[in-house]
């Protein structure tokens, strides 16, 4: 053997093991020996998330089945980008550990939280027992806790875990309310002073509420008085009275 072998040979081997130390762990080529989760690798790479979950020293990655991601392949790319982050925890969490879990909550923290965009506790999760089992859920406030650690898929200690679950991780989004477009604002109600009640505005008139004007009346035949009676007698009377004028002449006489 050379002399000058056994340097070049230990060259060699330490810059192999700084390319090794350099390239700890690759999520792609370690989740590309599961076709059960092919669709959630695929969306780490298309995000970008692949490379930041590389960049890491220790991390554990929440992954979902085919079956259970379906729905998240559908959404934006930045939203399925912040999921995917979410999954992401930034230590080191295996089967051991899981096991160990106490039923108070732990809280984790994920690569989203590292983005600077989370928002009202979005880049923190919390690690729960209930009885025999462990869940996962966002510790964003509403968020729900159904995540339910399933198993174990595979580990490079302490460099990365990769666990599976049940379900993405629901996380609560809060937003102020908004009006559909073209739409009105509600009109605030204005309430009446302390102690008055609200003047009732006077009712409107109909021209059926109106009375109508008294006709004027009308004398009809059988109203208006018999004159033919009248002069019958008057002239009777007159008869009378020269008759009565008669006979006290000729008492006299």
């Amino acid at each position: 053997m050379s002399p000058m072998s056994s340097p070049i040979d230990a060259l060699f081997l330490t810059f192999f093991l700084l390319l090794s130390a350099a390239d700890a762990f690759n999520i792609t080529k370690v989740l590309g020996s599961f076709s059960d989760y092919s669709t959630f690798n695929d969306l780490l790479t298309q995000t970008g998330v692949a490379s930041e979950i590389n960049d890491k020293k220790s991390v554990t990655v929440l992954v979902v089945s085919n079956s259970q991601i379906s729905g998240l392949s559908s959404q934006p790319k930045d939203t399925i980008k912040k999921m995917l982050s979410i999954h992401v925890v930034l230590d080191y969490y295996d089967k051991a550990k899981v096991d160990k879990v106490p039923s108070k909550p732990l809280t984790l923290t994920t690569l989203y939280q590292q983005s600077g965009k989370a928002q009202n506790q979005q880049g923190f999760l919390t690690m729960t027992r209930v009885g025999k089992q462990v869940s996962f859920g966002s510790a964003a406030p509403g968020s729900s806790h159904d995540s339910i650690f399933v198993k174990q898929v595979t580990t490079q200690p302490y460099d990365i875990s990769v666990l599976e679950i049940s379900n993405v991780i629901n996380v609560a989004i809060t937003s102020s309310p908004s009006y559909a477009p073209n739409a009105s604002p509600p009109r605030k109600a204005l309430a009446p002073g302390p102690n008055k009640s609200p003047l009732a505005s006077p009712p409107k008139t109909t021209r059926s509420d109106i009375p109508a004007a008294d006709a004027p009346s009308t004398i009809t035949d059988s109203d208006a008085p018999d004159n033919t009676s009248a002069a019958s007698i008057a002239s009777a009377s007159a008869i009378l009275f020269i008759f009565a004028s008669a006979c006290f002449m000729l008492t006299m006489i």
